[in-house]
């Protein structure tokens, strides 16, 4: 019965030593890249965000009241980006007057 308690006792240490070696090592990624990385998503060679077809803060810019209205299209993944592009600016032309003005050319074909 020693024997067994022995072994077993000695085989757990070299399990628990083999986890705590300096060899194994974790790769901590810079904070800047990993906010890239859940921004920004690639598809058929375009870009697209998580919501809209363009960022968020930058689409807010184009709206009068500085808000994007909840009647605008969000990003559809199983559509491509142009196709998503298009939807957005048909939407556009429907609800031109809540758009600034100097930001109509966006919109057009």
């Amino acid at each position: 019965m020693k024997i067994i308690v022995t072994t077993v006792l000695v085989c757990c240490t070299f399990a628990i030593k083999a986890q705590i070696t300096p060899n194994n090592s974790v790769q901590v990624k810079p904070k800047s890249e990993l906010k890239s990385q859940t921004h920004t998503k690639q598809k058929s060679g375009g870009k697209y965000y998580s919501e809209y077809v363009v960022r968020p803060e930058k689409l807010k810019t184009y709206f009068i009241d500085g808000s994007i209205p909840a009647s605008f299209p969000k990003y559809d993944k199983y559509k491509s980006y142009e196709e998503n592009k298009a939807i957005a600016k048909s939407w556009a032309k429907v609800n031109k007057s809540l758009i600034k003005k100097e930001f109509w050319f966006k919109f057009e074909d």
